[in-house]
């Protein structure tokens, strides 16, 4: 694996055993992300989306092939890899300091609060580090979460949906949030989000998804200008490009949700 990567997968293939019969959910997936790319993942539900996120996580074991995780084999968690559920998922008995460090080493105690309230601040939660989850709202609970999958220094950051529960502004604002943390922090992150809007604002490459078996249609490279002005042509034509994967009659269908606005 050339250093410059810190992920590689070659030939990936992925099947599950339903009801006795083989079922093909990943189809030959070759990627190449390099070190601190931002990299977007976009497809019907069910095309294998999530199974490739957590394949590149070491969670779920895949049927043939190769991934090559930061130089290593991908074959179970590793602490250089963090992961970002679309439910936040933390422990509502503890709180946030505690959830975000949960996985630290607290043999140095002053140690562990230090680099727990450091991705605290990160995350914009300074002064929340003593709440508890069910005093958070949806973001807030959220941006903690991201520094849950952060303060353990992953090489690579996996989003699943992230932002698919919250609202329209909230999104908006945790989408400006993210690409603030990748550039302070300037880790990998791959992000799989059903939000065509969202994989064309924060993705520098977009990876577009059949529908299952799970297979790479084609790689979308953006340009820094057009995916940040959402109302540049540019972003527009990105838009358009990953909506005629999917739909027929695309630019009758954004014309319609023109006219709905």
């Amino acid at each position: 694996m050339s250093e410059e990567y810190s992920l590689e997968i070659k030939h990936l293939n992925k099947y599950f055993n339903v009801d006795g019969k083989s079922v093909e959910i990943l189809k030959d997936i070759n990627l190449q992300i390099k070190k601190g790319e931002f990299i977007t993942i976009v497809g019907h539900s069910g095309c294998g989306k999530s199974t490739l996120l957590k394949i590149v996580a070491g969670l779920v074991d895949y049927s043939d092939g190769e991934v090559i995780r930061n130089g290593k084999p991908a074959k179970e968690p590793d602490v250089d890899c963090g992961m970002v559920f679309q439910e936040h998922r933390l422990l509502p008995w503890l709180k946030i300091k505690d959830n975000v460090g949960f996985g630290l080493d607290k043999s140095d105690k002053e140690k562990w609060y230090k680099t727990v309230l450091q991705y605290i601040e990160l995350v914009n939660l300074k002064g929340f580090e003593n709440a508890y989850p069910s005093q958070f709202s949806g973001g807030m609970s959220q941006r903690a979460a991201i520094a849950r999958g952060l303060v353990a220094n992953p090489e690579i950051l996996l989003l699943d949906e992230p932002f698919g529960a919250l609202d329209a502004m909230t999104r908006v604002q945790m989408q400006k949030e993210l690409l603030r943390i990748w550039k302070e922090e300037q880790r990998t992150m791959i992000m799989v989000t059903h939000d065509i809007d969202e994989a064309v604002f924060l993705g520098e490459r977009i990876i577009v998804m059949s529908a299952r078996p799970g297979e790479i249609k084609e790689i979308i490279t953006t340009d820094k200008y057009s995916r940040r002005n959402r109302g540049s042509s540019g972003f527009a034509a990105y838009k358009k490009k990953i909506y005629d994967y999917f739909f027929q009659d695309s630019a009758e269908l954004l014309e319609e949700a023109e006219f709905m606005i």
